[in-house]
């Protein structure tokens, strides 16, 4: 069980266009760059050329108590540096497998930004299935290297269409609710802990 007040917190950041292509990533990720006791891992500006530092992200990991995935849901997944991050990072021996408990007892939670409204990720919407049936891999992930899952973090409609029907101004607030949250669900977890 961890003391309260050594309890810290990694964010894992993926956003392949952060500077021309994020409204609503980008205002959380500021939000939570305020905050103590919290490191964020800016992959796409890390590794812009795909090259991970497997020891320097494991060792990341093992500072943690608490890790967080921030990204944008792409193509019903996550975007392709944090795959490439999960198969380099996430070995055998470190995360699974003969000695690999290095992140058993920690926590996960699963910060996600959706461009389509909730309504289309249901059975009889044009995604076909619930956001949580299409995160079962990170749950899967999650209980395969023996972390704990939390309840995703998830909010729709935030992708800014010049012209669109969402404004900009929509997006930013609702990514600082969204920020806000993930904020409280962090000190739950710190308090329970």
């Amino acid at each position: 069980m961890w003391k309260k007040e050594i309890m810290k917190t990694l964010v894992i950041y993926a956003h392949p266009n952060e500077e021309h292509g994020s409204i609503a990533n980008k205002t959380i990720i500021q939000k939570l760059k305020n905050e103590k006791g919290l490191k964020i891992r800016s992959l796409y500006s890390i590794y812009p050329d795909y090259k991970i530092n497997t020891q320097a992200e494991q060792q990341a990991l093992l500072d943690a108590d608490v890790i967080v995935f921030q990204y944008p849901f792409h193509w019903y997944s996550v975007p392709g540096l944090l795959k490439e991050w999960l198969d380099k990072v996430l070995l055998y021996g470190f995360a699974y497998g003969a000695g690999g408990d290095k992140l058993h007892g920690k926590e996960l939670i699963i910060s996600t930004t959706v461009g389509g409204g909730s309504e289309t990720y249901q059975s009889t919407g044009n995604n076909h299935f619930t956001i949580n049936q299409l995160l079962t891999p990170l749950k899967q992930t999650a209980s395969f290297t023996g972390m704990t899952f939390n309840k995703p973090l998830v909010t729709h409609n935030m992708v800014y269409i010049p012209n669109g029907p969402i404004k900009k101004d929509s997006i930013i607030k609702r990514a600082e609710e969204h920020a806000d949250k993930l904020l409280n669900m962090l000190a739950i977890l710190k308090l329970n802990h």
